[in-house]
C-alpha cells in the first residue's frame, strides 16, 4: 500500500513540475513557460491534477471501504473544486464529461442480479436493475447557455432512462429542459407538487403534498414519495422499490426537524436497502435510524452553483461525518460524479 501511494505522489509531483519546466517560446501552448502568466499556470496545474485524480479514482473504485490514495484522490478534488479560479474553466469542463461519458457508454451494460447505482452531478443518481433505469434529480449543472455538461452526453443518458423522479423545484435539483426531454420521450416524469403545472402530459407534478404511491407495471417497480420539506419548500423523498431486487431510497434536500418525527418510523413500512441522503441533512444520525438502510451513497457534495464555498461541502467533511457515527455501523460508499456501484441484498 506504502508503494502505492509513493507512486501517486511521484506522479503527482512530477506531472506539475514538467507543466511549469519545460522549455518553449509560447506561454500559452505546448512550452510549459508559465512566468509571467498565473491564470495560464493555474489552468495547466488544474488539467494535471484533474487528470492524475481521474486516473486514481478510476484504479481504486468505490467501495464500502475508502484505500488511502482514493482518500487522498477526493481529497485533492475537493481542494480543485473549492478553489473559484477553477470554476467554469476548460480543465473543470474536460474532467466532469470525460466521467459523465463513462456513465452513458455504460448504461448499455445489463444489470444480470441487484442494482447499480450512478453517482450524477450533484445529487442526481441513475438506479438500474434488470427491468428498469430510473433518474432522480438529474441536471446537466451549469447555466442553460453554458451547463456543466454537454448536451449530447446529458440528452443521451436521458434515452437510456425510462423514468425522473425530481425531490424539489430548486434548480439543482430539477432541470426543465431535462424533464421535456423525458416527456418528448414518452417518459413519465414525477415531479413536487406545484412544479411545471401543465407543462407536458407526460410531467406529472403530485396534486397534494402527501404520502403517494405511483405504480410503473411495465418497469416492475413501485414509486413511495413521502413527503419530506427543505425548510418550507415541499422536498419530496423518492424511495423507489424495485420489486424482489431493492428499494432505494433518496432525500433531496431534506433539512425540516419537525418531519423527524415520521422519519423515526419509516424503517417500520419500508425494507431500505440504500439511502442516499444529501450529505448536509438535519441530523444525518437520525435519520439514518430512521431508513434504517443495509448502506448509504451520500449525494450533494461539491454543488457548485450558488453555493460560497464554505457550503460546496466537501468528501473529506462526509468521510469525517461518518467516522463520528460509528455504532451505526452503516457503510458509506462515497462516490463522485460519474461513478457507479453493483449493489446484491
Amino acid at each position: 500500500m506504502k508503494t502505492k501511494i509513493l507512486t501517486f505522489l511521484l506522479l503527482l509531483s512530477a506531472t506539475t513540475f514538467l507543466t511549469a519546466q519545460t522549455a518553449s517560446e509560447n506561454p500559452y501552448a505546448n512550452n510549459y513557460i508559465y512566468w509571467g502568466y498565473p491564470t495560464e499556470y493555474k489552468a495547466g496545474q488544474a488539467t494535471a491534477a484533474f487528470t492524475v485524480i481521474d486516473t486514481m479514482l478510476q484504479t481504486y473504485r468505490p467501495g464500502k471501504e475508502i484505500p488511502l490514495p482514493r482518500e487522498l484522490a477526493l481529497v485533492s478534488l475537493d481542494q480543485l473544486l473549492h478553489d473559484t479560479d477553477n470554476d467554469g474553466t476548460d480543465p473543470f469542463y474536460a474532467f466532469i464529461n470525460k466521467r459523465m461519458l463513462r456513465v452513458l457508454e455504460d448504461l448499455d451494460r445489463p444489470v444480470k442480479k441487484g442494482l447499480r447505482i450512478y453517482k450524477l452531478y450533484n445529487d442526481g443518481f441513475i438506479i438500474k436493475s434488470s427491468k428498469a433505469t430510473v433518474a432522480i434529480d438529474m441536471i446537466p449543472g451549469g447555466s442553460d447557455s453554458k451547463p456543466f455538461i454537454n448536451d449530447s452526453i446529458i440528452f443521451g443518458i436521458v434515452g437510456k432512462c425510462d423514468a425522473l423522479f425530481i425531490s424539489h423545484f430548486h434548480p439543482d435539483h430539477a432541470n426543465l429542459r431535462v424533464a421535456k426531454a423525458f416527456a418528448a420521450n414518452g417518459k413519465r416524469v414525477i415531479a413536487p407538487k406545484d412544479l411545471w403545472v401543465g407543462v407536458d402530459s407526460m410531467i406529472q407534478p403530485l396534486a397534494e403534498h402527501v404520502e403517494t404511491d405511483i405504480e410503473f407495471e411495465d418497469l416492475d417497480l413501485t414509486l413511495h414519495v413521502l413527503p419530506g420539506h427543505q425548510d418550507n419548500v415541499y422536498n419530496n423523498i423518492n424511495v423507489v422499490e424495485f420489486h424482489g431486487v431493492g428499494t432505494v431510497a433518496q432525500t433531496g434536500d431534506q433539512w425540516y426537524c419537525c418531519d423527524l418525527d415520521w422519519i423515526a418510523n419509516v424503517y417500520k413500512r419500508y425494507d431500505i436497502d440504500v439511502l442516499m441522503p444529501n450529505c448536509w441533512i438535519h441530523d444525518m444520525e437520525e435519520h439514518i435510524r430512521g431508513f434504517a438502510p443495509k448502506m448509504l451513497i451520500t449525494g450533494h457534495e461539491n454543488e457548485l452553483g450558488e453555493h460560497s464555498i464554505d457550503h460546496r461541502e466537501a468528501y473529506w467533511i462526509t468521510m469525517k461525518k461518518m467516522e463520528a457515527m460509528p455504532n451505526l455501523n452503516i457503510p458509506n460508499v462515497l462516490m463522485t460524479w460519474g461513478e457507479w456501484y453493483e449493489y446484491e441484498r
